[in-house]
């Protein structure tokens, strides 16, 4: 899980009664990936290709 919405030392605790090593992103740190970046586009792209599809059909 590395949503930044969990970055709370409760659910960290929580996870360690597992004994589970959180890997829980922290809130105000960079992201790692960057991929957001082109994941707007390319989501963009994917739903206009749907549209056309469905044009198409009917």
């Amino acid at each position: 899980m590395r949503d930044r919405g969990y970055d709370h030392e409760v659910y960290r605790d929580k996870v360690r009664r597992f004994q589970i090593t959180p890997h829980l992103a922290r809130r105000g740190t960079g992201h790692g990936s960057g991929l957001g970046v082109y994941r707007c586009g390319v989501e963009g792209a994917i739903a206009l290709l749907h549209w056309f599809r469905r044009l198409r059909i009917r």
